[in-house]
């Protein structure tokens, strides 16, 4: 019998669950257990299975937390040691996305290779400060460089031509996205799932929409919209060019 043990903080509930939602079906499919327990300090997320059915659980298991680590955590942490005006609110919001994303390939090789999972538990947190301590440096770096120059960072055109560079170094999560301003939708076919997705997305949030398709970083942003959505298309074709069509 093979177990193992993923422990949080109450901070980490979010990841508790990301991990139960998208490792259940695999271990139910596979005949094994998974339960969420608390001690009223932290959560744990027990996971059993056949010592042959291991491996395909443990692969999955390691891509889910590097999914934590890289993104999720990630995110909080450069949200909690961004400096940022808080009369750009919009601005905030996608430039902490596009951090997140930044080096992310390079970051989930270097958890990847350090994520063996030899042990029987792991503390989510303690892992982060103890064993991907360098990876948290890197992070700071980052956090302290955009904080000595945030005025001149979210000055629009400035703010426009940093997203520019930083698109160099996010990989691609779909080919193609159809931007349906009409129907307030989002569609692509997700490349890591093989998946066709359809999200919902604020119209009047032209920020929020932007830091969904960095995240996507496709080949090809079709927009479908009218003459209201002018300045929408506008920010979109000053960050990706000629990436955009209109339909």
């Amino acid at each position: 019998m093979w177990e193992f043990e993923v422990i949080s903080d109450q901070s980490g509930r979010e990841y508790i669950k990301y991990l139960q939602a998208n490792l259940g079906e695999l271990v139910s499919k596979l005949n094994g257990v998974m339960a969420i327990m608390t001690d009223g300090e932290n959560l744990f997320l027990s996971i059993g299975a056949k010592q042959e059915n291991a491996p395909e659980i443990k692969a999955h298991l390691r891509l889910l937390l590097c999914d934590i680590f890289c993104e999720k955590m990630k995110l909080v942490y450069i949200s909690d040691n961004l400096d940022l005006p808080e009369n750009k609110q919009d601005l905030m919001t996608t430039f902490v996305k596009v951090c997140t994303y930044f080096d992310r390939e390079t970051e989930r090789q270097i958890v990847m290779k350090t994520l063996l999972l030899k042990d029987k538990k792991m503390h989510l947190q303690s892992f982060l400060r103890f064993k991907l301590q360098g990876l948290m440096q890197k992070w700071q770096e980052l956090c302290d460089l955009v904080n000595q120059n945030s005025g001149t960072i979210l000055k629009q055109e400035n703010f426009i031509e940093l997203l520019r560079f930083l698109l160099n170094s996010i990989d691609s999560k779909c080919q193609s996205v159809i931007l349906e301003l009409h129907d307030k939708c989002l569609i692509y076919h997700d490349i890591k799932s093989d998946f066709d997705v359809i999200t919902a997305i604020d119209v009047e949030n032209m920020y929020d929409i932007l830091s969904k398709i960095i995240d996507l970083n496709p080949y090809l942003i079709k927009i479908y919209a009218t003459q209201d959505n002018s300045e929408l298309v506008s920010l979109l074709r000053s960050v990706f060019d000629d990436k955009v069509q209109l339909g």
